[in-house]
């Protein structure tokens, strides 16, 4: 309860520190050589899928009708770039009980983003990754 009256009280621009975890698909890629004795070689490329299970921090800031978040490294598809980057808070709705949007990290990945702003829960789903946790107002 405490933490709602602090989010109904706080002044924009809002931020906020979430701790918890998740997990997210990884992809394995090996090569291997592979020959006959007869001479004929090769070189196959073998993929495999694993989950893997992390904690971490995802911060948040709104000011306004705007807004941006910094998701943990591991749920991020391989684009290049910084692993502190900051992504644009889409469809961004804030209502008396809840703050709702999309993470715009590239065309194909867009997790959606839930606060539960009167327990501070925080939920994150994506098609690779998915993070829950919870939010506190971030300290100055």
């Amino acid at each position: 309860m405490l933490f709602a009256l602090l989010l109904l009280q706080a002044p924009l621009p809002l931020a906020l520190t979430c701790d918890g975890g998740g997990s997210a698909v990884r992809e394995d890629v090996a090569t291997v050589y592979g020959a006959q004795n007869s001479g004929n070689s090769a070189w196959p490329t073998a993929h495999d899928k694993r989950n893997e299970t992390f904690q971490d921090r995802v911060e948040i800031r709104i000011a306004g009708n705007q807004g941006k978040i910094r998701l943990p490294a591991t749920m991020l598809p391989a684009i290049p770039g910084d692993d502190e980057a900051w992504f644009k808070l889409s469809d961004l709705k804030l209502t008396e009980g809840s703050i709702t949007a999309s993470a715009a990290v590239n065309l194909m990945s867009r997790p959606k983003v839930h606060i539960d702003r009167s327990t501070g829960a925080i939920r994150i789903s994506g098609r690779t990754a998915a993070y829950r946790g919870t939010c506190t107002p971030a300290s100055s």
